[in-house]
């Protein structure tokens, strides 16, 4: 019976990261959603659905320390609860990113320097990344995991990609401005843009953290995305 319990103690354990999971999508969506729609409102209620998130990855620590305390786990029960530590820090920290993309969306000239499509479709991209993770954590899915951690090359790419795009954008407009005020909105413009792409490569850098803990979680190995330089 007391063997039992510990075992439906893991697997709330789990349940409460896909839980967790499943609320910082959900905050990412609305983030995307404020910057896209420059929604003032909705980037101000992310501050209590952040407050949520917060909630839920104490009540986890809880968990991870009363099995810790009590239970005295040894093997993959151990890095199970462990891995659960690193997971939802992973995850608190992409909900404070969401938060933040949201926020960028209040400065209206965010738009002015790269297509709307391509910064938000960045921001889904990352978003799938982060859930594939989470869904990898739950079914330790070693080889999705390892999937994600390659995905990461493609979000760096787009990064570079788009973060070149911006400049070049704001040299023509520069170039073009017919004051030195107008050539400095147009400089202040790329400042929330840039933190945007920043931030949205964080969130992808988290999914990688979470699908790495997942693969030593269920091998017991750790395993990092291989180097593309020379």
């Amino acid at each position: 019976m007391v063997r039992e319990s510990y075992k439906q103690q893991l697997e709330r354990l789990t349940l409460s990261v896909r839980e967790m999971g499943e609320k910082v999508i959900e905050g990412i969506d609305l983030g995307l959603k404020a910057l896209r729609e420059h929604d003032h409102a909705l980037a101000e209620s992310l501050d209590a659905w952040d407050d949520q998130v917060d909630e839920l990855n104490l009540a986890i620590e809880k968990e991870c320390m009363d099995l810790l305390a009590l239970q005295q786990p040894v093997a993959v029960d151990l890095r199970l609860i462990t891995s659960v530590f690193k997971i939802i820090t992973d995850l608190e920290r992409a909900a404070d990113l969401a938060v933040n993309v949201g926020q960028y969306g209040m400065d209206v000239g965010v738009f002015v320097l790269v297509p709307k499509d391509e910064l938000t479709g960045l921001g889904e991209f990352a978003r799938e990344m982060l859930r594939d993770a989470v869904d990898a954590f739950v079914t330790r899915d070693t080889t999705r995991a390892r999937e994600i951690i390659q995905r990461d090359e493609q979000m760096d790419e787009q990064c570079w990609n788009l973060r070149r795009k911006v400049l070049a954008k704001l040299l023509e407009l520069a170039r073009q401005a017919h004051s030195p005020q107008e050539a400095k909105e147009f400089v202040d413009d790329v400042i929330p843009v840039l933190w945007s792409i920043r931030d949205l490569e964080r969130v992808a850098d988290h999914a990688v953290n979470i699908s790495e803990r997942t693969i030593y979680m269920v091998t017991g190995r750790k395993e990092r995305k291989k180097s593309t330089e020379g």
